[in-house]
């Protein structure tokens, strides 16, 4: 699951740096609403990849939907402005880390604009120490909008968006043959308090070493959009447990594919197409793959 997400969380609170997503303590709340923003993300999928760094400059929100063209146009607000460098591959099952704290007016946002200085990012650094080449395709400061799947309504008393920034398809490998990653930025932004997750194990039968045992680095993948149009929403990783967690889905009916780690030819991908969300609950979906 290459994710990175940021979680903003429009209440008054003032949190720690590193938060599990269900954390949100208490407190009164002060004239208007207040948003604050964390990061969170899903492992990378490649096994061989050490650490994927961008220096995030700011997260703004809008009222008026992105229409692509119209985002120089729109009036925005911004919500955090933590100028640092931030580890993707530091921030899994459904850990975020708090980016900062900024005013917003009770409404609802259909817009989320985040901004990086590619310069500064530090990129993609492989497991054996060497650095990864990264086609930024483009230079300096870069906004890029997320697709926001519903209105995130912000109400006086605050609520909480994430802001789901999808690492695998946003860095593919070796598109061009040249061993680089190229960078086009997949987000997605959700109001928190309307969803909920998937979490499960994935293990191998016992064909395959005599026992049943857990799949690491295996890649799990929550489709929308029905048979007539399916389509990658999210993505998710298993631990060296085989434990998964997807998180901050909207209700309703998913499709969970399960490809075996990256290069492991032992185990064929497994399909579920009707795995279901419920707003505030985690959806257990637990999956064997066989040869």
């Amino acid at each position: 699951m290459s994710r990175l997400s940021f979680a903003v969380f429009a209440a008054a609170t003032i949190a720690a740096a590193c938060y599990q997503d269900e954390a949100l303590p208490a407190s009164p709340m002060t004239a208007g609403a207040k948003a604050k923003v964390f990061l969170t993300d899903a492992p990378f999928p490649f096994d061989s990849v050490q650490s994927v760094q961008v220096y995030v400059v700011s997260i703004a929100l809008s009222t008026h939907p992105d229409t692509g063209t119209s985002a120089d146009s729109m009036h925005w607000v911004t919500v955090a402005a933590p100028h640092r460098q931030i580890d993707l591959l530091t921030l899994q099952q459904g850990l975020t880390d708090s980016l900062g704290i900024g005013q917003v007016t009770a409404d609802q946002y259909k817009a989320v604009l985040v901004t990086l200085n590619v310069d500064s990012s530090a990129g993609i650094r492989f497991k054996n120490g060497s650095q990864a080449v990264v086609q930024w395709n483009g230079s300096g400061l870069e906004s890029y909008g997320s697709f926001v799947e519903a209105p995130i309504n912000v109400p006086d008393t605050g609520a909480a968006i994430v802001v789901d920034f999808d690492v695998a398809r946003s860095f593919p490998f070796n598109n061009r043959g040249d061993g680089a990653f190229d960078f086009f930025a997949s987000m997605r932004a959700v109001n928190r308090a309307a969803t909920g997750s998937i979490a499960g194990t994935v293990q191998h039968d016992a064909s395959v070493g005599g026992s049943i045992g857990p799949v690491a680095d295996a890649t799990v993948s929550a489709w929308t959009g029905g048979p007539a149009n399916w389509f990658v929403l999210s993505t998710g990783k298993t631990d060296a447990a085989g434990h998964y967690r997807i998180a901050y889905l909207l209700p309703g009916s998913y499709m969970i594919s399960v490809d075996p780690p990256f290069g492991t030819n032992s185990y064929a991908s497994a399909v579920d197409s009707s795995v279901a969300v419920n707003q505030g609950f985690e959806t257990t979906h637990n999956v064997t793959l066989h040869p």
